[in-house]
């Protein structure tokens, strides 16, 4: 882009990139991740892999150094059958091994994200208090 730093809708294309260097899934990651970067909450990697009994979960959210996994559950994807139960049975396996596990809506993202901001600061104060 440097190279071509006059071309017509660069500074769009550089926007994006810098929207999505969280590596997003879903459109509501993408707003979570902003939500993040907007107050300033660092240490946390998107779409990690978690191996528990055998079984390969990608948590949407992850600050691996507090076993803080957070989950964006959208609407019309969490409700398939088959997803619905493999959510349960992540949620479950994760708990068993000490994660603590929050879940947010889409929703709640957008209409209150002050809240949900402060959910997952509360959660990281826990678990650092916990660490110490």
């Amino acid at each position: 882009m440097e190279l071509t730093a006059a071309r017509l809708g660069n500074r769009t294309r550089r926007q994006l990139l810098l929207d999505s260097r969280g590596e997003p899934w879903s459109k509501a990651e993408r707003s979570f991740h902003r939500l993040l970067r907007k107050a300033g909450i660092t240490g946390w990697r998107a779409n990690q892999p978690v191996i528990l009994n055998g079984w390969t979960f990608y948590a949407d959210v992850m600050f691996r150094k507090l076993k803080l996994v957070i989950e964006i559950d959208g609407r019309l994807y969490h409700t398939a059958a088959e997803v619905f139960e493999t959510d349960r049975w992540r949620q479950n396996l994760l708990i068993l091994d000490g994660w603590c596990v929050l879940r947010f809506t889409w929703t709640m993202i957008e209409e209150q994200p002050e809240k949900v901001i402060a959910m997952v600061r509360e959660a990281i104060e826990m678990l650092t208090a916990k660490r110490s």
